[in-house]
């Protein structure tokens, strides 16, 4: 997907739109590959302004994505969907066209969550013995510390019932 940039010197202010699927199979987002689940859709609007010699873009981004868990690593699917307003000046761009494949992308990237998870209490994985807390309880021989309870809150422990002082 692309505007020809002569066409919008031609028509200042006229607005041009794009609309339809953009297939981009991985994306590379913090050296994490993310795995695109079939087209992205993306909705583009754009127009020329004359005095400030740029062209102002709209890109609207629909996708589904497939992550692993930030905490255990498990599959996570993710949908996507972003609006972004950019600034892009033409003297900047090669060619007379603008490629609108990297917007897409960016707002992908832009739709991701910082740290997927697979469910919201999702307890993650030992990093002492790897047991997925989620699936089984810490193995027998894990070697994590086990700090006894701050003496100062030992009052606090009192008011917790008789099962919540062995957590």
């Amino acid at each position: 997907m692309r505007f020809d940039l002569d066409a919008m010197r031609a028509a200042p202010g006229k607005v041009f739109r794009l609309a339809g699927p953009e297939n981009i199979s991985t994306l590379d987002w913090r050296g994490e590959q993310v795995r695109v689940e079939g087209a992205v859709y993306a909705e583009a609007s754009a127009f020329f302004e004359s005095s400030a010699n740029q062209v102002v873009l709209t890109v609207h981004v629909r996708g589904r994505v497939h992550r692993p868990c930030s905490r255990c690593l498990a599959d996570v699917v993710e949908d996507v969907d972003k609006e972004e307003e950019l600034e892009v000046f033409p003297d900047e761009i090669q060619g007379k066209y603008l490629e609108l494949r990297p917007f897409i992308e960016a707002g992908l990237k832009l739709g991701l969550s910082s740290k997927p998870l697979c469910r919201p209490n999702c307890q993650g994985i030992c990093p002492y013995c790897g047991a997925d807390l989620n699936r089984e309880p810490h193995r027998p021989d894990c070697t994590r510390p086990r700090t006894p309870r701050d003496p100062r809150l030992s009052v606090l422990a009192t008011l917790l019932g008789p099962e919540e002082k062995s957590a």
